[in-house]
């Protein structure tokens, strides 16, 4: 989103030079137009909007396997997008790192109808939290899903605890990536019995 601009440097001419009725005409002027541009409907108007169609079909590779957005900022609003659009049928690959995905966003994902044949779901440096973990751990809607990457996601110990205690995962997760949040040592040690055969989580 683009902050709303702001009138800056304008200047009333002097009023020697300005008959009177045109001086407050001018400075009236001035002031409605800076209302306006600090208003949320103003702001709405410069607001850029994003081309969802066009970033998911250019984020697709792999006769449509694969969708790349990471950086793409699309936000909670354009999870929910996603989440119902049918490009996500075939996706086996999703890539949403770097886009200030919340915990509400996982939520859409994982109630999504086309999610079924994801396999790696990569969603580093977000902004999930325990709900999105949670959201996540509790779904049985991601039944091949084999690599689920969560690092730098402000999760705390009971967003790793879920996901340690979640059956759904357990049976299927081969890569899990937790790196950057917010566990106890607790946390750790159950996440590590949880999965004993993913290595890389001896690097929390």
């Amino acid at each position: 989103m683009i902050d709303s601009p702001c009138v800056e440097g304008s200047t009333v001419p002097q009023r020697e030079r300005l008959p009177l009725k045109k001086y407050f005409a001018s400075t009236f002027a001035i002031v409605l137009l800076g209302s306006a541009l600090v208003s949320p409907a103003w702001a709405q108007f410069f607001e850029q909007e994003i081309d969802l169609d066009k970033l998911f079909s250019e984020g697709t590779s792999n006769r449509g396997k694969t969708l790349v957005l990471a950086g793409k900022k699309i936000g909670d609003q354009g999870v929910k997008v996603l989440a119902s659009h049918e490009v996500l049928k075939n996706v086996v690959k999703l890539d949403l790192r770097y886009n200030e995905i919340t915990a509400q966003g996982a939520q859409y994902l994982v109630e999504s109808p086309h999610a079924g044949k994801l396999q790696s779901l990569e969603l580093r440096h977000n902004d999930l939290s325990d709900g999105g973990a949670e959201a996540i751990a509790n779904s049985k809607n991601f039944p091949s899903l084999a690599k689920l990457m969560l690092g730098w996601n402000e999760i705390h110990d009971p967003g790793g605890m879920a996901i340690a205690n979640s059956g759904e995962l357990i049976k299927k997760l081969k890569k899990l990536d937790l790196r950057g949040n917010f566990l106890a040592d607790a946390t750790k040690k159950a996440l590590k019995k949880s999965f004993p055969h993913i290595k890389t989580l001896s690097q929390l």
